[in-house]
């Protein structure tokens, strides 16, 4: 029995996080861009290349690895305290893994929601942000 739902937790897994690390293409009227050779083509030879590298890697790997996660830590804590009906032990366990699969989820939604709400409100494209930092005059 618990290999089965092993089993269809690694396939459920797979289907959930398929489409983030899918090599997606973005077709538009004039060229095709690859989405995962975006940070490849940075500019490391400037510490500007190199932080627009590390942002892109964060944003297009990191993030979406650990939404990947909480959300199967919280379907693994569900699995947990359904499957183990008599043993109030692995209960606990699960519920500890429901409830911080569901803090976790919640707190990178909101993140993610108050970062795009600055995003809109200060203008900034999230394509380069650095291309044109601000300066100070000194006389």
């Amino acid at each position: 029995m618990k290999k089965i739902i092993f089993a269809s937790l690694l396939v459920f897994g797979f289907i959930v996080a398929y489409p983030i690390f899918a090599d997606s293409t973005t077709t538009t009227t004039t060229t095709t861009t690859n989405s995962s050779s975006i940070c490849s083509k940075a500019n490391m030879s400037s510490v500007e290349g190199i932080i627009n590298w590390a942002t892109c890697l964060l944003v297009k790997s990191v993030v979406p690895l650990l939404f990947a996660l909480a959300l199967v830590a919280f379907i693994w804590g569900v699995i947990q305290y359904y499957i183990n009906p008599d043993n109030e032990e692995k209960r606990k366990k699960g519920k500890s893994f429901i409830i911080g699969g569901i803090i976790a989820l919640f707190v990178m939604t909101s993140v993610w929601g108050i970062v795009t709400i600055l995003r809109t409100t200060f203008k900034v494209d999230g394509n380069n942000i650095l291309t044109n930092p601000p300066t100070i005059k000194v006389d």
